[in-house]
């Protein structure tokens, strides 16, 4: 089922957010920006297509803006 495209507003919200954290979780941004979990993914999603953001798999799953975070040594 296609959810057709995320609300440029919602991805802007998340980028802002994710400029002033180091990593987080889709849930964690979904509460700091007042929008719908669903909502965050899809912007998540499109912002990772668009190698603006990145996911880490550091025993769970975060978000951080592209290169933000150090790769582990």
């Amino acid at each position: 089922m296609d959810k057709g495209a995320a609300d440029p507003i919602i991805k802007e919200k998340v980028l802002a957010y994710l400029d002033t954290v180091t990593k987080a979780k889709s849930r964690d941004v979904a509460v700091a920006i007042g929008e719908k979990k669903s909502s965050v993914d899809l912007a998540v999603k499109e912002l990772t297509a668009e190698d603006k953001v990145e996911y880490l798999y550091i025993t769970t799953t975060y978000i951080a803006l592209k290169d933000k975070v150090p790769p582990p040594v």
